[in-house]
């Protein structure tokens, strides 16, 4: 039995050193959390505060940090915003968000309904969603990537100067974005997205819409930089494919290359695909009589270019706003975004 002593202590003396080294490691990683929380804290306080690409201010009301101890995130009982440039301000309800402690660039955060914004271009927009959730990929050279989704959306846009209103709903909405090179690449989808006047009943039926496009030196975006009041001006870029469906047939697509002039005017080189001429004219001559006329002109002409038939495709050119269709026959103007 002596003869086990030596042994036994020695196993003691292993499992008492295994414990305080578990012991050290959980009190060192969980000070470098609450660090690293802390240092986050301040950064985005900071951040939010105007010291960002944009210059845009932030407001993040009972700010905390959240997630011990695998997680971190920023955790707002209310969001605003003010950026004095564009003469935009916005308000939005909680904010929660969170990141894998071993994958911190990649964070995903939910905002909850309602929601307004406020233009000094004389609109307002009341926002309320069901669920509203977001991701956020990020590389050394920024922000890789980001994707929103939100399901149940309404907005009422209120025009100020004359009282007028409208709202625009869906079932579901996703947007994406993500670099490629210096370019950004977006894509967009909408199902059953409605548009009504107060008190009637919607413009078109609800449609589904799909964009699909790149936009040239974009990518900066992503990082909130970018020349001041630049926005789109002067940009230019490439539309995979951009479709609107109606359902029964009504369906519209366009691809092909386009740019927006520093004045706001719209060029491009098109190919237009449409499907079901008749039924399209129908709507849009029910959801605009004023302007029945002119639409029943187009229809003629589209089904002339498509030999009789109710489906087909065109070439549309944009020239400075002016919309030529099929290369020689000017069909309206476009204003400048």
């Amino acid at each position: 039995m002596a003869t086990n002593k030596p042994e036994t202590s020695a196993v003691s003396r292993k499992i008492m050193r295994l414990g305080i080294l578990i012991i050290v490691g959980i009190a060192a990683y969980t000070g470098a959390w609450f660090y690293a929380a802390n240092s986050l804290q301040k950064s985005l306080l900071a951040f939010f505060g105007g010291e960002n690409p944009a210059e845009v201010d932030i407001s993040c009301d009972d700010t905390t940090v959240r997630g011990f101890p695998f997680r971190i995130g920023l955790f707002c009982s209310k969001v605003g915003l003010d950026d004095r440039f564009h003469g935009l301000s916005a308000s939005f309800g909680a904010l929660r968000s969170a990141a894998q402690i071993y994958a911190p660039g990649h964070v995903v955060w939910e905002l909850d309904s309602p929601g307004e914004v406020r233009s000094a271009l004389g609109f307002s927009a009341a926002l309320q969603w069901q669920a509203l959730r977001s991701s956020v990929n990020s590389g050394l050279s920024g922000v890789d990537r980001t994707s929103l989704e939100a399901t149940g959306s309404k907005a009422t846009v209120t025009v100020m100067t004359t009282g007028q209103t409208f709202d625009a709903a869906s079932d579901h909405l996703e947007a994406h974005a993500r670099r490629n090179g210096d370019d950004l690449d977006v894509a967009l989808m909408i199902r059953n997205g409605t548009f009504q006047l107060p008190g009637g009943t919607p413009v078109i039926p609800p449609s589904s819409t799909t964009v699909d496009m790149t936009l040239a030196g974009k990518a900066k975006y992503l990082d909130m930089q970018g020349d001041r009041g630049e926005g789109l001006y002067g940009s230019s870029g490439e539309i995979r494919r951009i479709a609107i469906d109606l359902g029964e047939g009504r369906i519209l697509s366009a691809n092909g290359p386009f740019s927006i002039g520093t004045d706001g005017l719209i060029s491009g080189e098109l190919r237009l695909d449409l499907e079901g001429i008749d039924a399209w004219r129908k709507t849009l001559a029910e959801a605009f009589p004023d302007d029945a006329d002119t639409i029943k002109s187009g229809a003629k002409i589209l089904k002339a270019l498509f030999s009789g038939r109710q489906n087909g495709g065109v070439d549309l050119k944009i020239q400075n706003g002016v919309v030529i269709l099929g290369g020689f026959i000017p069909i309206g103007v476009l204003p400048p975004i």
